[in-house]
Parts: C-alpha cells; sequence; structure tokens
C-alpha cells in the first residue's frame, strides 16, 4: 500500500508538473507570437506610411517588441529623398524607442494608443536644395508631400476627385493626392490609372492665357498651352459597358473649364454635346467606396469678411474677401434623410449675408444652398443656435455660449460637434518626447555647412501640437526638427 501511494504521489507530481510546464510553455509561446505580430504589423505599417504618405521609402533595419517591458524598438531607419534630389538619403536615425501603455489601449480595444514616451538617438539629417533659383529643400518637399497626401486606394481605378486651388481660383481634376496649394472636394468619376484596353490617356494641359488647367486626350490646341509630361488617368474615347460621357463645361467668372457628368454646375455653360470621354459613375470592381454622388460630413467654418464686417458659414474653401476661422460644426454636403438646406441670403438694406433654413424673410433674397444639417435632434448631434451681434449688426451660427458682443437667440437645427467618423479611428497619444543627438550637413549656395542641434525636449507632444494620427505627429516632430536646422542655417 506505501508502494503504491508512493506511486501515486510520484505520478500526481509529474501530472501537475508537465500540465504547469504546458501552460508555461503556451504563455512563453503566445507570448512569443504576439511580440512576433505586433512586429510585423509594425513593418507592415511604416511600408504603408512611406509611399502612400511620405512618397518615398523608408527602410527599417530591425524590429524589437517586448510585452512584458512594452517597449517597440526599431534600429536604424533611414528616409530616403523625394524626386528631384539626390539618392543619398535625407534622414538616418539610430534607434527608435516606444514605452507603451498597453492598458489604456486595453481598456479602450485599441481605439486610443498611449506612447507615454519616445526617445530617438543619432539623428542624422542630409539636408540640400534642388537648384539656385526657385528652389526647395528636400524637407520642405517632404513635408509639402505629407501635408498633402491621404490614403490613397490600391488597384488599377481610382475615383478622380474635383478640386479647388484658391490661388488659381480653379478646379483640377484627377486622382489623390491633392497637388500643392488644394482642397479635394467631390468624387466626379472613375478612371484607370495604368492603360488598360481601348483606353487612352488624359493629360493636364496648362493654359498661360487664362492661366488655368485643362483635361483631355491628344496634345496642345495652341502656342498658349503647356502639356503636362504623364497621364493623369486613361479613360475611353468611346462608350465602351457601364460607361457615361463626359463633358467640358465653361465657367465665365472663374474663366476655367470643368469636366464632369452632366448636369452643369452653377453659372456654367456646356461646351457642346460632344464628350471629351466616357467614364465610370462607380467602381466597376467594387472595391472603393467612394461614389459619385455620395453624401459627406464636412466641417463649417466661420470667416470673417472683412468689407461686409461680417461673419460667414460655410464649407471650404474660402470666398472673395474672406479670411478662414475656426470649424463650428459638422453636416452633410447633400441631403440625407432628415435634414433640410441652409441658405445664403442676401440682405440688401444692411448689406449683409444671412444663413438659416427655409424662405427668405422681408428684404432677403435667396441664394444657394450651402450645407444639409437636421431639423430634429439626431443621435449625436447638439443644438446650434442664432446668436445676434448689435454692433456688427450680423447673425451668427454656433454651439454653446455668446462670442462676444453677441445675443443668444432661439435653436436654428442640429449638427454635429465633431465628425462621427473620427471616433471609430484609433487616436495616438504621444507623451514625453527626446530628441538626442542631432546633426545635419546641407550645401548651401555652394559651401558645405554641419550643424549640431541641441537635444529637443517635450512633456507632452499631442496636448502642445494637438495631434493624435500617423501623419500628424509625424508631421510635427520633422516640422519642429527643420524649424531648429533651418533657423541654423539662417534661412
Amino acid at each position: 500500500v506505501v508502494a503504491f501511494s508512493a506511486s501515486g504521489a510520484t505520478w500526481s507530481l509529474f501530472k501537475w508538473t508537465f500540465i504547469l510546464a504546458l501552460i508555461a510553455a503556451c504563455v512563453v509561446g503566445g507570448t512569443l507570437a504576439f511580440q512576433a505580430a505586433v512586429v510585423r504589423l509594425v513593418e507592415a505599417a511604416i511600408e504603408h506610411f512611406d509611399r502612400d504618405y511620405l512618397g518615398v521609402d523608408v527602410d527599417i533595419g530591425s524590429v524589437t517588441f517586448n510585452l512584458f517591458s512594452a517597449r517597440l524598438e526599431v534600429k536604424t531607419l533611414k528616409v530616403d529623398n523625394p524626386e528631384g534630389f539626390s539618392d543619398k538619403g535625407l534622414l538616418n536615425a539610430a534607434t527608435f524607442v516606444l514605452d507603451l501603455n498597453l492598458m489604456r489601449a486595453l481598456k479602450t480595444l485599441g481605439r486610443e494608443v498611449e506612447v507615454t514616451e519616445l526617445k530617438v538617438n543619432g539623428i542624422d539629417f542630409s539636408v540640400e536644395r534642388n537648384g539656385l533659383l526657385f528652389a526647395e529643400w528636400n524637407v520642405t518637399a517632404l513635408l509639402e508631400n505629407l501635408k498633402n497626401s491621404t490614403e490613397r486606394p490600391k488597384g488599377a481605378i481610382q475615383p478622380v476627385y474635383d478640386y479647388w486651388h484658391d490661388g488659381n481660383n480653379e478646379h483640377t481634376f484627377h486622382c489623390e493626392p491633392a497637388w500643392g496649394g488644394e482642397v479635394r472636394k467631390d468624387v466626379q468619376f472613375f478612371a484607370y490609372t495604368e492603360q488598360a484596353s481601348n483606353t487612352e490617356p488624359v493629360y493636364h494641359f496648362w493654359n498661360h492665357y487664362y492661366q488655368e488647367h485643362d483635361f483631355r486626350m491628344g496634345d496642345t490646341q495652341s502656342m498658349m498651352e503647356r502639356k503636362g509630361d504623364n497621364p493623369v488617368f486613361y479613360l475611353f474615347k468611346e462608350q465602351a459597358p457601364g460607361t457615361e460621357p463626359v463633358f467640358c463645361y465653361w465657367h465665365p467668372g472663374n474663366k476655367e473649364h470643368t469636366i464632369h457628368f452632366d448636369p452643369a454646375w452653377a453659372m456654367e455653360e456646356k461646351q457642346g454635346e460632344e464628350a471629351r470621354f466616357y467614364a465610370y459613375r462607380k467602381d466597376p470592381t467594387g472595391k472603393s467606396s467612394a461614389s459619385v454622388g455620395k453624401a459627406k460630413i464636412l466641417p463649417v467654418y466661420d470667416f470673417w469678411h472683412k468689407g461686409q464686417c461680417q461673419h460667414t458659414f460655410h464649407f471650404l474653401p474660402k470666398w472673395g474677401g474672406e479670411s478662414e476661422k475656426s470649424i463650428q460644426f459638422y453636416c452633410y454636403d447633400k441631403q440625407v434623410d432628415g435634414t433640410q438646406p441652409v441658405w445664403d441670403f442676401w440682405h440688401a438694406e444692411s448689406g449683409k449675408k444671412r444663413f438659416h433654413l427655409g424662405d427668405p424673410a422681408e428684404g432677403e433674397t435667396k441664394r444657394s444652398p450651402l450645407f444639409y444639417v437636421f431639423t430634429e435632434q439626431a443621435s449625436g448631434t447638439e443644438p446650434v443656435y442664432q446668436f445676434y451681434h448689435e454692433f456688427n449688426n450680423e447673425y451668427n451660427l454656433h454651439f454653446g455660449e455668446p462670442w462676444e458682443g453677441e445675443e443668444k437667440r432661439e435653436v436654428m437645427f442640429y449638427a454635429y460637434r465633431e465628425d462621427p467618423a473620427e471616433k471609430k479611428k484609433m487616436k495616438i497619444f504621444l507623451k514625453k518626447v527626446s530628441l538626442n543627438e542631432i546633426k545635419a550637413a546641407a550645401t548651401v549656395k555652394g559651401v558645405g555647412m554641419n550643424l549640431k542641434i541641441d537635444d529637443m525636449n517635450y512633456e507632452d507632444f499631442t496636448e502642445l501640437f494637438e495631434c493624435t494620427t500617423p501623419k500628424a505627429i509625424v508631421m510635427s516632430l520633422l516640422g519642429e526638427l527643420w524649424k531648429k536646422i533651418s533657423f541654423g542655417l539662417g534661412s
């Protein structure tokens, strides 16, 4: 009996030791698998970010992640130069070390990622200009790429948007990203980004006389035009299944040509019944969520018109004589269920614009619908009030309490305080930042210069620069570094 008991005890001990070892192996194996998954995710994110946002290649040596210390380390990171500069690279960094707050990520189900500390050591900039006259720095070119970038859809068929350039007072038509100085507006049609069967290239032409771009197939039509070097997209000259005609229109006020489906936009004149080309109204592959005429939620800003001594309220871009102020609320750019248009009214006696729903009041002339709002409170919306400013004799629209000199009136409609889509996106909260051992080499007017920049430290980077997206954080970090370097260069 004793022998049996000893044998049973030994077996029991062996069994539990085996089970604990198995559990430990699973934990260790699971931890290693999770760490490897995080490393692959970071590598994929860098690969996605470089060309889609920076417009250049970013190479990394190695990535490691320790789950128990919540530390991510990237060794040897290299950022290439933008197009038009040398191939020796723009930036090298020896190490990136990020300490993460995993509990915050778990509590928010991954919607909020907190980096408690970021340390970057051994930063080496190679700064250069791409010419003498009208030249730009490689750093500013990279920042411009980042500023104008969006997450570009993949695939041979992409949406063609209209963009507004306030400086040129014109629309342009092309795929993402926006060109310098532009604001993206709406999807106009879908086109190929690579030549497909029966398609022909569409180029942009710059007209020196009208100071505008035109978009068409073929070659220049006068000495006043300059043809772009590369096609902007590819479309059908003859109608193909599933396509519709895209026409050319002339806006006499802006002195510009536009291209889109019928009907003409406000104040436009159609330039004949012959189609420029044929395009898809929807993505024929079904991969793109964008579509022509799809309602979007956009920010409504207040603008100050100095000549009229009043605020105006509408989407970007600013109108003539205005200066852009702040976002006041978010609402739809097209009508959806439960919404009505807020109109632009002109009051001749006061020489002021007014903004409200419905019909004109006494002395007002109804002009254009500006945006679409809820007349009854919908989920996620808040009341927007009318405020009267006696000194300026103006009526304003915003949330909350009166601005200085205003008198609060009634609720006018309901709108979103924030873009509802942004609430679903992951936000990154970058706390302490240390940028150490910064050096810069530059060639200015044929003279080589070497600069050593003091270490840069921030206690709460996100709060200071109001940035919670990878794009905004990278722009702020590069922007701060460039300020230090350009100051050292005396530029």
